[in-house]
């Protein structure tokens, strides 16, 4: 999936997992550098890039 905004917060990204749909929402990531570098100490996986794929910590095992 996408980073999308979110819906409260346009300046805040969402990433979405491609495989089961889980939200990896920070609120405090307005730049999608920042947001995935977050994701991926989270333990996300997948394309450095914004149009994906992303997969979450639970997928990406």
């Amino acid at each position: 999936m996408t980073a999308f905004p979110v819906e409260e917060d346009p300046a805040a990204l969402l990433l979405i997992c491609d495989d089961c749909g889980c939200r990896f929402d920070n609120r405090s990531a307005d730049e999608w550098v920042v947001l995935w570098h977050r994701a991926v100490v989270k333990g996300w996986a997948g394309r450095d890039r914004a149009i994906g794929p992303h997969r979450c910590d639970s997928c990406a095992v």
